[in-house]
């Protein structure tokens, strides 16, 4: 069965991208390598807050998020949403359009839905990430993520989805609690001003390393 592993760092970045505008949908890509069998998912690019729908915004930034990932030796490996009505934390038919893009590329990506209530509890030991797997031509909800379990009691084929430490939670909170939000660009902010980092955003990852 496919293992994913969320570094800190991905896991950050998504989380500040869904804080950065919480009254918007907002969506990202997701980077990784696979390594004996398992994938490591190393980083976040945060797409858009304005648009949700397949539209050629998604395709140009699509190709430039596959060649900076070639360059750095990745494959774009999920896809992440946060929906504009919190209580929601599934994949809408547009997401799961655009989730379905990457799979054409990469039939192992994943897909996670972001629980913004989640992310907010400071008490909350579970990642703010509801997972999804495409099996059998459609999105379906790994409802034991995270939870060590998968595959235990789920479906035989689970996949098995683990944070890369203890202290991811923690970080991604503490960003958050001192408006770290402030520093993430995605491409909309981009194409209103060229000089934003959208692809790496360097100084947040600094800063998501020393948190």
């Amino acid at each position: 069965m496919p293992e994913y592993v969320v570094s800190s760092q991905a896991y950050a970045k998504a989380i500040l991208h869904c804080a950065k505008y919480p009254w918007a949908a907002v969506q990202g890509l997701l980077l990784g390598e696979k390594k004996e069998g398992k994938f490591r998912l190393t980083d976040a690019v945060p797409l858009s807050h304005n648009w949700t729908q397949l539209t050629p915004m998604f395709d140009v930034a699509f190709q430039q998020v596959q060649i900076y990932a070639k360059s750095k030796n990745l494959v774009v490996a999920g896809f992440y949403v946060a929906n504009e009505d919190p209580e929601s934390v599934q994949l809408s038919a547009s997401s799961s359009l655009l989730a379905q893009t990457i799979v054409s590329i990469n039939p192992e990506a994943i897909a996670f839905a972001i629980n913004a209530k989640n992310f907010k509890t400071s008490q909350s030991s579970q990642p703010a990430l509801v997972a999804f797997s495409f099996v059998d031509s459609q999105w379906k909800e790994q409802t034991a993520a995270f939870s060590g379990s998968a595959g235990k009691g789920s479906a035989k084929n689970a996949a098995i989805f683990t944070l890369e430490n203890n202290q991811a939670l923690t970080t991604a909170r503490i960003l958050v609690e001192e408006r770290a939000e402030v520093g993430i660009f995605d491409f909309d902010e981009h194409l209103e001003n060229v000089s934003l980092d959208w692809l790496q955003n360097s100084a947040l990852n600094e800063r998501i390393r020393t948190a």
